[in-house]
């Protein structure tokens, strides 16, 4: 049975390792945003603001608009004449036939701030969407490290499994041969088992949870959920916290608020143009039939240049409660990028201070775990020597099986808790492999 067993192992086991993928992190945040339909949908929504931004530079040149017409009137006016001798004269104003067409140039010369203001109402909306790309890009970022590092923590709790295990089967075997000698009774027997049976499982959930990790990491990544992924990047013991700094200017969320700032008062100059004329420049060529000789049935044509000037006013006011409503549009969109700051400042200063924390832990960690295993190496000498009952090596054991459990998370605890101070106060290091 066991070499029927070697012999399906060494079978398909080349297949299996064809199906890992060694994954850095660099790596997996290229596939990551590559992959992401929330960065896809955000780039769209910029690419479309764009558009609508180009289009509105458009406005500041000429508009060329072309008509042209063709119909039949059934009844033409005419106009008789009695003359002397008892004569009379009959002739029809105009003709049957119509054909026209026209063509105008028109070139905007003053709109009191309307154009201008369009357009940059245009840039502040491209310059949101922009930033909320941005945004949902660095979202992605911290989601994909989160799960790269908890992915290496249950790589570390998987070996800290089979560390256990293989400790769980050595103890076994010295309990049976010290049984077998005489000098351990079925109590010290049973309970080698059970520790042995709970290692077996441990093992076996640890084996579990680094498979769901992996799907939610291959999901993120957009890859098939048959490859298995190699963490070629390994989390570094940290050596401690660096030191605090300042949200970015270049934050997505400040750009964000600060853009919301522009639009405002874009749409505060669009609406003080309500108090303002409009100047426009035009010149035009019409050519048809019979277009200005009513009399004659034939084809003429001529140029036309000028200009237009407009100005309304509404007699209740509109146009004043709209700038008012504007000016408290503006006023709000101030205060809201000054909350965003100090909310992004405290949010920096929390996510440092938990980074602190995450050190602290792995320090702590870090000792239980070179204390506990110095204690598990003096302890088994001295179960050997006889010295010490194995209730008591196992009670030790899984102190060790526990601190090692305890460090594997720590050093990926503290990975996750930069990673969230990285992009808190939207450092550049966020979209780097380290």
């Amino acid at each position: 049975m066991r070499a029927l067993l070697l012999i399906l192992l060494a079978t398909f086991l080349p297949f299996q390792i064809g199906f890992a993928r060694d994954l850095s992190l660099g790596e997996a945040l290229s596939l990551a945003r590559a992959h992401s339909f929330a960065v896809k949908q955000a780039e769209a929504n910029a690419e479309a603001a764009s558009s609508l931004h180009e289009a509105g530079q458009r406005d500041r040149l000429p508009t060329l608009d072309i008509k042209g017409t063709a119909n039949y009137v059934s009844y033409v006016p005419t106009f008789d004449i009695e003359l002397p001798l008892g004569q009379s004269l009959s002739r029809e104003i105009g003709t049957h036939e119509h054909y026209q067409t026209d063509v105008r140039l028109t070139m905007p010369l003053y709109t009191g701030g309307k154009l201008s203001g369009g357009i940059d109402r245009a840039e502040a909306i491209l310059q949101i969407n922009r930033a909320l790309t941005e945004a949902t890009i660095e979202q992605v970022y911290l989601q994909t490290r989160v799960e790269y590092y908890q992915l290496y923590r249950y790589d570390r709790m998987l070996s800290a499994a089979k560390a256990s295990l293989e400790r769980a089967k050595i103890t076994s075997g010295d309990v049976q041969s010290m049984y077998d000698a005489g000098a351990a009774d079925s109590t010290d027997l049973l309970e080698a088992r059970l520790n042995l049976t709970d290692a077996q499982f441990a093992h076996t959930q640890a084996v579990n949870a680094r498979r769901s990790e992996e799907i939610r990491l291959l999901t993120l990544l957009g890859l098939d959920y048959d490859e298995s992924v190699v963490l070629t990047d390994t989390a570094p013991a940290p050596t401690g916290v660096p030191s605090n700094e300042e949200v970015s200017s270049m934050k997505a969320e400040l750009q964000t608020a600060e853009a919301s700032i522009s639009l405002s008062r874009a749409d505060l100059k669009m609406q003080k143009s309500g108090f303002l004329p409009t100047l426009a420049a035009y010149g035009g060529w019409s050519y048809g039939k019979p277009n200005l000789d009513m009399f004659n049935n034939t084809w003429n044509d001529y140029f036309t240049v000028g200009a237009q000037l407009s100005w309304s006013f509404n007699i209740g006011n509109k146009t004043g409660h709209q700038v008012r409503a504007a000016e408290y549009q503006l006023d709000a969109a101030r205060r809201h990028f000054d909350n965003v700051n100090e909310t992004l400042s405290r949010e920096a200063e929390l996510r440092w201070q938990q980074m602190q924390l995450a050190f602290d832990a792995y320090t702590t960690a870090r000792t239980r775990y070179e204390t506990t295993s110095d204690n598990y190496r003096l302890a088994r000498t001295r179960f050997q020597d006889g010295a010490l009952a194995s209730n008591r090596l196992l009670e030790i054991e899984q102190m060790l099986t526990a601190a090692e459990f305890s460090m594997a998370a720590s050093v990926a605890d503290y990975h996750i808790a930069r990673s969230a101070w990285l992009y808190a106060i939207g450092s550049e290091q966020l979209k780097e492999g380290n």
